[in-house]
């Protein structure tokens, strides 16, 4: 797996300092992490999600099915399996005393091991806000001293869903952090080495929609297209993951 990797108020720098443990941990879990693949069903052209999973998307001026083949539950089911084995403790509660009073707050994250409070958002970009306050609620009410967030970067994310929240979308958040949230925070953004194995899942969906006379986008016009007009990263950003400062890229291992 390759990263990309950012922060607020230097949270990768604390946790390579402070919690080298941790931070060890977290990197072995997502180098080794694998991209789970849909399997291949029936065609069909109702229900939610149609079969191959697909949206349609306007690319250079053409609006066809864009094909879905990575399958966004089970990557969040790897990655708990995996950090579960290393000992980090799962649905941690942000709360606790703050101002002598007791929070009336359940938020839960979703990992956390020796005050490293660690949320792993695939989901919807929405979700990426409530991560940022859950930092900030964790850090005042002593639940955790450094915050993760762990996502996609976009050229992953498109090919699980539409409206995710990205590693380029969560960076252009942090010059905005320092309003209030007063948690360090550690970004990483993931993906894999190589599309290879997407390639073959999407161009299998594609074979498969074209028997049915559906036209997809072809997957290196998906592959270089932009997602939400957003800028996607250049294969020179992304080194494999490694240990670093408080830098843009982690270098290798």
């Amino acid at each position: 797996m390759l990263i990309r990797s950012s922060s607020h108020l230097h949270g990768q720098v604390i946790i390579e300092n402070a919690f080298p443990d941790e931070h060890r941990s977290l990197i072995d879990v997502l180098d080794a992490l694998q991209i789970p693949l849909r399997p291949l069903r029936p065609f069909t052209t109702s229900g939610r999600p149609k079969e191959p999973k697909r949206h349609e998307r306007s690319i250079g001026g053409r609006r066809l099915p864009f094909l879905l083949p990575v399958d966004q539950g089970q990557m969040n089911r790897d990655l708990d399996a995996a950090l579960r084995a290393e000992g980090w403790s799962t649905q941690p509660i942000a709360r606790g005393d703050m101002a002598g009073t007791a929070a009336p707050l359940g938020l839960k994250g979703d990992f956390v091991r020796n005050q490293v409070f660690v949320e792993v958002e695939f989901g919807n970009i929405a979700s990426m806000h409530r991560d940022f306050f859950k930092f900030q609620i964790a850090n005042r009410a002593s639940a955790g001293e450094v915050g993760v967030l762990v996502c996609a970067t976009e050229r992953l994310a498109k090919f699980f869903d539409s409206g995710v929240t990205t590693f380029e979308a969560a960076e252009r958040h942090i010059p905005y952090l320092a309003i209030g949230i007063q948690m360090p925070i550690w970004f990483i953004g993931i993906e894999p080495r190589d599309f290879d194995a997407i390639q073959e899942a999407y161009e299998q969906a594609q074979s498969l929609c074209e028997e049915n006379d559906v036209d997809c986008h072809p997957f290196d016009v998906a592959l270089g297209a932009p997602v939400d007009n957003a800028t996607v990263p250049r294969e020179a950003d992304l080194m494999p993951l490694g240990r670093a400062g408080d830098d843009p890229q982690v270098g290798p291992r």
